[in-house]
Formats: C-alpha cells, sequence, structure tokens
C-alpha cells in the first residue's frame, strides 16, 4: 500500500501543479471558487460513497461523525486564505511560503509529537529551504503584504488539515472519507463566499471561467487532494508534505505550455534543489518505518 500511495502521490503533484494556473484563469471571486472547488468535488463523489458513510453515522454516531468534519473545515479555509492570498501576492512570494510546508511539519514532528528528526530529515529540509529563499530573493526579497501573510496562513492550516485527517480517518473507506472532506469543507465556505458576493452577473456564461473551475475541481482537487488524502493514511504526513515541492516545477512547465509564459533561468535552481530535496528525503525515509 505504501508503494500505491506513492504512486498516487506522484500523479496528484502533477495534477496540483496545474492549480495556479486554473485559479488565474477563473475570473469568478476568490471566496467562491475556493468553496465551490470542494463542494463540486463531493457531489461528484457522493453516489460512489452513500453506502460507506450511512455506515459510517450507524456506527459511530454524531459524534463520532462529526469528528470527520474537522479536516474539512481547516482545508476549506486553507483554501481560502491560498486563493485570495494568490491574488494578491507575487508567484515568488506565495512559492517560497508554501514550499516551507514541510518545515512546519518537521517543526510540529520535532516540537509536538517530539520525535527527533534523521540527518537526513535535516538535510532535505535545508535544500527546499534554500530553494524556497533562492526565489524570494529572485522575486525581490520582500515579504509583508497581506497575500503574503495570507498565503502563510494557507501553509499553516494545510498541516492541520494533513494531521487532523491522520488523526480521525480510522477505518473509514477512503472515498467516503474524502467526499465528507470535500462536501462539507466547501459546505462551509459558502457563506464566506455570499459574503464576498457570490458569483457575478453572467457568471455562467463566462466560459473560461467555467473550464477552468471544472478544471480545478478534477485535477488539483479530485486527484490531487484525494491523492493527499489517501497519502496521509498510509505515510507520515511529512512525507507527504515534500510532494508539494514538485507543485511550483509542474506549474512553471504548464504556464510555459499552455499560457507561452517566458521561463525564468534564474528560478531553475531552486526547482533543482526542490526535487533533491524530495529525493534525498524519499530515498532514505524507505529504508525506515513510517511514523
Amino acid at each position: 500500500m505504501r508503494r500505491f500511495a506513492l504512486a498516487f502521490l506522484c500523479v496528484g503533484a502533477l495534477s496540483g501543479g496545474f492549480a495556479s494556473i486554473l485559479i488565474r484563469l477563473c475570473r469568478y471571486p476568490a471566496p467562491a471558487v475556493a468553496s465551490l472547488r470542494m463542494l463540486l468535488a463531493g457531489l461528484l463523489l457522493l453516489p460512489f460513497s452513500l453506502g460507506a458513510l450511512r455506515r459510517a453515522w450507524r456506527e459511530r454516531g454524531p459524534g463520532g461523525f462529526l469528528r470527520l468534519l474537522a479536516p474539512g473545515l481547516l482545508l476549506s479555509a486553507h483554501f481560502q486564505c491560498w486563493v485570495l492570498g494568490l491574488r494578491h501576492t507575487s508567484v515568488a512570494n506565495a512559492t517560497f511560503l508554501m514550499c516551507l510546508t514541510p518545515v512546519f511539519f518537521a517543526l510540529a514532528q520535532r516540537f509536538g509529537a517530539r520525535k527527533p528528526l534523521p540527518a537526513y530529515t535535516i538535510a532535505s529540509l535545508g535544500l527546499a529551504a534554500a530553494g524556497a529563499g533562492w526565489l524570494l530573493l529572485q522575486g525581490g526579497g520582500r515579504l509583508g503584504r497581506l497575500g503574503d501573510l495570507l498565503v502563510l496562513a494557507a501553509g499553516l492550516l494545510y498541516v492541520g488539515y494533513l494531521l487532523a485527517a491522520r488523526r480521525v480517518a480510522g477505518d473509514l473507506p477512503h472515498l467516503a472519507f474524502a467526499q465528507t472532506i470535500y462536501f462539507w469543507g466547501g459546505l462551509s465556505g459558502l457563506p464566506v463566499a455570499l459574503l464576498a458576493g457570490g458569483l457575478p452577473e453572467g457568471a455562467l456564461g463566462d466560459t473560461v471561467s467555467l473550464a477552468a473551475l471544472a478544471g480545478l475541481v478534477l485535477f488539483p482537487t479530485l486527484i490531487g487532494h484525494t491523492s493527499v488524502n489517501f497519502g496521509v493514511r498510509h505515510l507520515s504526513p511529512l512525507t507527504v508534505s515534500f510532494f508539494s515541492l514538485a507543485e511550483p516545477v509542474v506549474a512553471t512547465a504548464a504556464a510555459l505550455l499552455l499560457l507561452g509564459e517566458p521561463l525564468a533561468p534564474l528560478d531553475l535552481p531552486a526547482y533543482g534543489l526542490f526535487l533533491a530535496a524530495t529525493l534525498l528525503y524519499l530515498l532514505h525515509s524507505a529504508r525506515r518505518p513510517e511514523g
């Protein structure tokens, strides 16, 4: 199952790399995008998970079932902060902050769970931080905008989401667990979307935004985040977080191929460091049991 989880995460990282492009193409308000991508994903999974959800309700009771909603609420808040933050800061700053996610997990493991960090983990985190810092310097080296704070909050919420998902999943079938996260998370974000004005008039006639939203639902959400939900049930959250380092590499390649955006040669060292960090960690952690 570990090998399947790793393979699924590889596919998920490829899908997740398209998220930033699709968010930019979707012209709907950020809160609506964040809520709808989850809600629609949850509705699509409902026919495949209804039986398992009924059994979970009977076996766990209302209190036990409500615990399953916690990861969805955290993921909803993560998406709200991420989508809004991405529109109010530079790509370099957003990438820098989100690529620190493995560092946040390592700190949680070291000081929260009181687990020591092996030397290879520290080396991998150093490579990831160096790559993130390089991108920040290339982007001007300045933080402090509202968008930066929102992206930082998104990263911290992502940490909480994965830790909560690992804690409450239990033996619930995976599709039912993912459906619960997406549907209730998306539903909880609807009030934010409505307070922000909802969808603009004529939104259904904006075919580009509709297509981008559909792409967000199918690829970064149903494939990308579903692989993360699956991975965290069979691997450590720190291991899962290292796959996020591949997403900016995929996003840059996709922007070049799909949008014709020029490649920034000075960004390449950072991407090399991200890939080196991921490979170093995965190759060494394969020899150790997951925690």
